[in-house]
């Protein structure tokens, strides 16, 4: 009895909410938002970027190694120093290449007062002829006086033997001053030449004395020090590496796969850590592709007016690839929360609709769409913010 009365409540109980419905279903009111813009994706002609790291190196790099052995007796630079072409960059002491220079010196000085002496020589050779040839003179005109003077007897047979003595003594005299003459002036000959080669042997050894201060044969930075002071050095063997800072490039490593599509010339950006990225070119591909990596090396020019730029920097370079269709949209009229990218559609009925997106590479003001939208579809790009899924959207 109570279990029917229980059942007859609850009936009455539905009977009663049924007659409160209206009988034609209430119609559901959607709310309106109103957006400043919208944007109809479409495919566009683009081409894609593609970034790859590398180190910066210098395309001039130069090892310094000294000409002479010796000890290292100064060291001018350090690493990262900027030089000068023919700035003095080590100097070096060596021994040897002293006592060559005083030898060669102390040859010179010789054969210098070996020339003093034969000169001295000379002179007085040359007051001897001078006073031989003055007695040959005299001797001669006595000698014909006295020949004359004998054939009238004026003159014993004895007074002209002594006349004629002193003639032919005096004839003599003057042949061996002459032949001295020669001898000295042979002598000074020889003495010269010995000066010339000792001068030619200080000129040598004081060149050599030179090499002892290295000097930078390029404008550039230190980039390595590989001796201390004191060490001993020896020819062929460096000491100093400098880089032209003029001729920085950056060396990347490019996907295999890319190779037909890089090419000499080709504009390219690159950045470093600090600063912006700055347009450049491609200086050389190399042809050959590293077996163990897959890949292949680009060298890219780091512009001349950059500055900070150091061999060893890390770097990014971005390479453009040819153009291909993509979709693109604004990067504003796309929202992110979490790992989910979302943008809003507008359908045919001016409705907006939620879409889950799938996005690739940035292009300026705008991202590519892989997957989630068509072209010919409509999205919100201002106000999305305002959004909500299933309103009725005015534009305006």
């Amino acid at each position: 009895m109570k279990k029917g009365l229980g059942m007859a409540l609850i009936l009455l109980l539905l009977l009663g909410v049924g007659c409160n419905k209206s009988p034609e279903e209430k119609k559901v009111e959607r709310p309106t938002i109103q957006v400043k813009k919208t944007f109809m994706v479409r495919l566009s002609r683009v081409r894609p970027p593609y970034e790859a790291t590398g180190t910066v190196r210098s395309e001039k790099t130069v090892m310094v190694s000294p000409k002479v052995m010796g000890y290292i007796q100064a060291i001018y630079v350090k690493e990262g120093d900027r030089v000068k072409k023919g700035q003095r960059l080590v100097t070096i002491s060596s021994p040897e290449i002293n006592a060559k220079v005083k030898m060669a010196e102390a040859g010179l000085k010789a054969a210098q007062q070996a020339s003093v002496e034969v000169k001295a020589h000379l002179k007085e050779a040359e007051d001897g002829l001078e006073a031989a040839e003055a007695a040959y003179h005299l001797a001669k005109v006595t000698y014909r006086r006295f020949k004359n003077l004998i054939k009238t007897e004026s003159v014993s047979r004895q007074e002209f033997d002594v006349v004629e003595m002193k003639y032919k003594a005096a004839k003599a005299g003057l042949k061996r001053a002459r032949a001295m003459i020669n001898v000295v002036k042979a002598k000074e000959a020889q003495v010269s030449s010995q000066i010339k080669a000792a001068k030619a042997q200080v000129a040598e050894a004081r060149s050599y004395l030179n090499y002892t201060i290295v000097r930078s044969p390029i404008g550039g930075r230190v980039i390595n020090k590989m001796i201390d002071s004191g060490n001993l050095v020896a020819p062929g063997r460096p000491i100093l590496s400098l880089a032209d800072e003029k001729d920085y490039r950056l060396y990347v490593s490019v996907e295999e796969s890319l190779h037909a599509f890089i090419k000499e010339g080709d504009p390219v950006t690159v950045q470093f850590t600090f600063g912006t990225p700055i347009p450049t070119k491609i200086t050389r591909v190399i042809p050959d592709v590293d077996p163990r990596t897959r890949t292949f090396t680009v060298k890219v020019m780091v512009p001349p007016t950059l500055t900070g730029i150091r061999p060893g920097m890390f770097g990014r370079a971005i390479f453009y690839l040819p153009e291909q269709e993509t979709l693109l949209v604004p990067y504003k009229s796309v929202i992110q929360r979490g790992q989910l990218e979302i943008a809003y559609v507008v359908t045919p009925q001016n409705l907006c609709q939620m879409r889950l997106i799938k996005l690739g590479k940035r292009y300026g003001d705008k991202i590519e769409v892989l997957s989630g939208l068509e072209a010919g579809e409509k999205i919100i790009e201002e106000d999305v913010s305002k959004a909500i899924d299933g309103a009725k959207v005015k534009e305006g």
